[in-house]
């Protein structure tokens, strides 16, 4: 997905998170006919079959933005979800091998609460979670699911996991992949992971926060009815 679709997607993420939120904006088209409208006028220059796949590769991650907004439940989109108890992970893990579900592609991280190094990578992993609303992004104590820990040999925290349709593709063991320094790890470097092992289809343009704009317009939304 080149940088324009990439955009878009962005653009189009942002709509429905700021919807998600109630909140009001200057409008941003969250339509899915109009962006690939969009799409068409930017690209005229284009031969038409590169064109097409283009607009079918959007169309594509469009629908799995709608597909997950329309999974979420209550806040939960755009966010890095806490997992209570392994049973509950179990169940996500299966309904991801599903033949007949086909979710999602799902990456976990087991983790300690209260490890720095931990708390570092919670928050490069919600920021991936806003920006790509099709992956879903999950935390957990590791205390909290001792057969998956004994299963799949973790040693080290933090411990990062994807599977696509119930197979792994990638496992991130401390930050070997990530230079091995937790405090200079750039975000981009583990979204690049995921993008090389298939967990997304895109690279993100603008990590800015729309969850902190959010905050900050109801914040003002607030202010502005104080007597």
């Amino acid at each position: 997905m080149n940088s324009k679709q990439s955009e878009l997607i962005e653009k189009y993420q942002e709509s429905k998170l700021l919807s998600n939120n109630n909140i009001d904006e200057t409008p941003v088209s969250d339509d899915e006919d109009d962006l690939l409208d969009q799409l068409e006028r930017e690209e005229e220059e284009i031969f038409s079959k590169y064109r097409e796949s283009r607009i079918q590769e959007l169309s594509k991650e469009i629908k799995n933005v709608n597909s997950s907004v329309t999974q979420s439940i209550n806040n939960e989109l755009g966010e890095l979800k806490t997992i209570q108890n392994e049973k509950e992970l179990m169940e996500i893990l299966q309904q991801n091998s599903s033949a007949q579900l086909q979710g999602p592609p799902i990456v976990i991280h087991f983790q300690q609460p209260e490890f720095a190094k931990c708390k570092i990578m919670n928050e490069r992993l919600n920021i991936l979670a806003e920006k790509h609303l099709g992956l879903k992004i999950y935390n957990i104590n590791a205390v909290d699911a001792p057969f998956l820990v004994t299963k799949l040999g973790i040693k080290v925290l933090p411990f990062v996991v994807g599977y696509i349709k119930g197979a792994e593709v990638l496992r991130v063991v401390g930050f070997e992949k990530l230079g091995n320094n937790p405090e200079t790890f750039d975000i981009e470097t583990l979204e690049q992971l995921f993008y090389m092992h298939g967990l997304i289809n895109r690279k993100t343009i603008n990590f800015g926060s729309i969850k902190q704009k959010s905050k900050i317009l109801t914040e003002d939304s607030d202010d502005d009815l104080d007597l």
